[in-house]
């Protein structure tokens, strides 16, 4: 084979196995759900929870893992308060402090007659986090990850199809 065609391969390989890790709908463009650090005064900080969607989604689950190095941190609180799954009929989280691990999520309509997250873009939810015990940290850093026993970033639509949006993560500007 000459190199043009090992390129042109190899560039099909790379394409069809990065759309893999992608959204796995065909209902259009990817969902993008970006979380956004910011610190709000000393040792605290906000993990801003926004999401993209043009599906109706009736449930999601973001697993987060947090650190500051050696320093420890604590998960003060998750709210959904005025955001676009406030009135979600289910809403739940799940924090292990010593693996310095969460998750959180919801369920629209699970036994109710709440209707599905429409198509739009927002917040979906926010997760105060701060120093065990007031130690000295200058930052922190987030991302998503598999919470055992089974749970991993995932959005679920009216039809219980599973969607994993596009992930970005990125801190506050000052």
């Amino acid at each position: 084979m000459n190199v043009k065609t090992l390129c042109m391969i190899g560039l099909t390989l790379a394409l069809l196995c990065g759309s893999a890790f992608a959204q796995s709908d065909n209902m259009g463009v990817v969902d993008t759900l970006t979380l956004t650090v910011e610190k709000y005064a000393p040792n605290k900080w906000v993990v801003k929870a926004d999401f993209w969607n043009d599906e109706e989604i009736a449930a999601f689950d973001i697993p987060l893992k947090y650190t500051a190095g050696m320093t420890k941190l604590t998960v003060d609180s998750v709210s959904h308060a005025g955001t676009r799954v406030d009135y979600f009929a289910q809403k739940y989280q799940q924090v292990d402090t010593t693996g310095q691990m969460m998750h959180f999520g919801g369920l629209a309509y699970i036994g109710s007659d709440k209707p599905p997250l429409a198509p739009g873009s927002g917040e979906i939810g926010r997760v105060y986090i701060s120093t065990a015990g007031g130690a000295n940290a200058d930052n922190i850093v987030v991302d998503t990850v598999f919470f055992a026993p089974n749970n991993k970033m995932l959005f679920v639509d009216r039809n219980a199809k599973a969607i994993i949006p596009a992930l970005i993560i990125q801190t506050a500007k000052k």
